[in-house]
């Protein structure tokens, strides 16, 4: 236990690292991820969200993010993606060049709480938009059939056109095991704002809803309905995330 101990606070310690060199936290695409990696698979991703709104500005917000993830060892993945967004007024447009890390300490069932972390760097394509890296602590815990997944986010600004300070970021979801091909459940995300400020509610970006995953052949859907819950939050953002594995 003090093995485990030890590498979540390394995860910790990674996550606030990469939240002290990395745009404000904002959920351009909607996942809870889950500390597990499948070693030596090739996956191709694609992560859609729409989000309309009462408010001219942030109507028809449209994410897509396409990726390929590889699982390089049973303790780390990584992914290659690119971000093409479309908002009220601007036409489609790539904004986004990412490269995320998943790392896993123990294999998953090992102790009472799984962990591991996750590490994003962002490269912007728009030359007025800074740069980006994000840290994630990720937690799991099973009990019986139902699955909660909960992800702690860093973020931060550098290079050109970077704003101080460092923003933080809440995720959770809880799904219900009915079959391989088929798990209800809800997810939470927040954008709580400045670390080192205090928000109150409606300043922050909250939205919650019902979800749905499964696994169909090498095929993984996760699809959801999401509503704001916050003055600042989009009124409804539809998700659906596909993964082909093999």
């Amino acid at each position: 236990m003090a093995v485990f101990h030890k590498y979540l606070r390394r995860a910790a310690a990674a996550a606030a690292f990469c939240a002290l060199f990395a745009p404000d936290a904002r959920a351009d695409y909607y996942k809870v991820y889950a500390p597990q990696v499948d070693q030596g698979e090739i996956s191709l991703e694609a992560n859609v969200n729409y989000s309309a709104d009462h408010r001219k500005a942030l109507d028809h917000y449209l994410s897509q993010v396409y990726g390929v993830e590889y699982g390089v060892t049973r303790h780390w993945s990584t992914e290659l993606s690119a971000e093409i967004e479309k908002s009220s007024g601007t036409a489609m447009r790539l904004t986004m060049l990412k490269w995320e890390n998943v790392f896993v300490p123990f294999r998953p069932g090992a102790y009472w709480l799984d962990a591991g972390f996750y590490v994003e760097l962002e490269k912007s394509m728009l030359g007025d938009m800074p740069d980006n890296a994000e840290g994630r602590i990720l937690l799991q815990k099973k009990f019986g059939a139902f699955t909660h997944t909960a992800n702690i986010s860093f973020n931060n600004n550098f290079g050109a056109h970077a704003l101080p300070g460092v923003d933080t970021g809440f995720s959770w979801q809880t799904k219900y095991h009915v079959s391989d091909k088929l798990e209800p459940g809800f997810e939470y995300y927040s954008d709580l704002g400045r670390l080192n400020r205090d928000y109150e509610f409606n300043r922050q970006d909250s939205s919650i809803g019902p979800v749905l995953e499964g696994h169909i052949g090498d095929m993984t859907y996760d699809t959801g309905v999401l509503l704001g819950v916050s003055n600042t939050a989009h009124d409804v953002t539809v998700k659906f995330n596909l993964e082909y594995g093999f």
